[in-house]
C-alpha cells in the first residue's frame, strides 16, 4: 500500500506566522471569555458612573464639557460609549469580510486557517456583547453613515486591509485598557473593556506578524498602493470615532465638529495609534517623505 503525503505542515512560506497561529490558537483555548457570563447584564445600565474615562470623552475640555454638570457629563459618557460600541459593530463586521476572504484562499492544512476562524468566532461575540450594551443603555442603535467597503476592489489588497485591522485594534485597545482600569467607571463598562483587551490582543498579535513576514513578499504595486492610502485609510477609521448623532441627541450644538478639533481629543488619538505608527515605521509604510501627511491628518505628533 503506498505511503501518503502528509498535508498538515505549516506553511513554507510564512514560518513565523504559522508557529504564531499554533500559540495563538493555544492561547484562545485556555482563555476564550462568553460575554454572557463574564459581564453581569444584570447591573443596570445608568448613569450612576461614567462609562468611559472622563478624560478620554472627544469633548473633554472644551466649552459645552465645561459647562456641563457632573451628570450631563456622566449622561454623555454612556452616549459615547454606545457610539464606540455601534462603530465596534460595524468595525468589525467590515473587518471580518478581509478575513473571510483570507480563509478562502488558505488551505485547511495552514495554521492560520484554523487560528483566523477562532478570531471570527471572537469579532462575533464582540459585536453580541457590544449590542447588549446599547440595548441595555437606553440610547439610539448609534452606528457609522458611512457606506461599507468592497473590500474586493480595496488598492493595496490584503496589506492594506490588514493594516486597517491594526488601526481600529489599536485605537480601540487604548480606550479599552484606560477603561478597564478606572474605578470612576461603571462596573459593565469596566468588565466589557477588560474581556475585549483580552482577546483583541490576540488578534493585534496575528496581524503585525502577518505584516511583518508578508510585506517584503508582496508585489511591488500592491504594497506602493498599501503605503500610498495608508494614511488616509487611517484617517477615516480615527474619524469615526466621533459620531455626529450623540450631539444631536444631546441637543449639543456644533458638538461634534467641537470634538474633532478639540486639541485633547487629538492629542488621545494620536496616543491610541502609537504603536501601529511605529509599527508601520518598522515596517516602512511611514517614510521621512509622506510623514508630513500623516501628521498633517493629525495621526503623529
Amino acid at each position: 500500500m503506498p505511503t501518503l503525503e502528509r498535508t498538515d505542515s505549516p506553511s513554507p512560506h510564512l514560518p513565523r506566522t504559522a508557529k504564531r497561529c499554533t500559540q495563538l490558537v493555544a492561547a484562545s483555548a485556555r482563555t476564550t471569555l462568553d460575554p454572557f457570563e463574564a459581564v453581569d447584564w444584570t447591573i443596570p445600565i445608568d448613569d450612576t458612573a461614567y462609562h468611559l474615562p472622563p478624560e478620554w470623552l472627544p469633548l473633554f475640555g472644551t466649552a459645552p464639557w465645561n459647562a456641563m454638570t457632573e451628570g450631563e457629563r456622566i449622561e454623555y459618557s454612556r452616549h459615547e460609549a454606545a457610539a464606540m460600541y455601534g462603530a465596534g459593530i460595524w468595525f468589525e463586521n467590515q473587518l471580518m469580510q478581509i478575513v473571510l476572504r483570507h480563509l478562502v484562499e488558505l488551505p485547511v492544512t495552514d495554521p492560520s486557517h484554523r487560528y483566523l476562524l477562532v478570531e471570527v468566532a471572537d469579532e462575533c461575540r464582540h459585536s453580541t456583547m457590544f449590542g447588549e450594551f446599547i440595548r441595555q443603555a437606553g440610547t439610539p442603535a448609534y452606528a457609522p453613515d458611512v457606506p461599507a467597503i468592497d473590500y474586493s476592489t480595496l488598492p493595496g489588497g490584503r496589506a492594506l486591509g490588514y493594516l486597517l485591522i491594526l488601526a481600529v485594534e489599536e485605537l480601540l485597545d487604548a480606550v479599552n485598557r484606560a477603561t478597564m482600569k478606572d474605578d470612576r467607571v461603571h462596573t459593565v463598562s469596566r468588565q466589557c473593556a477588560k474581556l475585549h483587551v483580552l482577546e483583541e490582543a490576540r488578534h493585534v498579535s496575528f496581524a503585525k506578524t502577518y505584516l511583518s513576514e508578508v510585506w517584503d513578499t508582496l508585489p511591488d504595486d500592491d504594497r506602493a498602493a498599501a503605503t500610498e492610502l495608508a494614511a488616509a485609510a487611517v484617517h477615516v477609521m480615527a474619524q469615526l470615532t466621533i459620531d455626529p448623532n450623540v450631539y444631536t441627541t444631546l441637543g449639543i450644538d456644533d458638538g461634534a465638529e467641537l470634538a474633532k478639533h478639540n486639541p485633547h481629543h487629538r492629542a488621545r488619538m494620536v496616543d491610541g495609534l502609537a504603536k501601529l505608527t511605529d509599527f508601520l515605521r518598522e515596517l516602512g509604510v511611514i517614510t521621512d517623505d509622506n510623514e508630513p501627511e500623516w501628521r498633517g491628518r493629525g495621526l503623529i505628533a
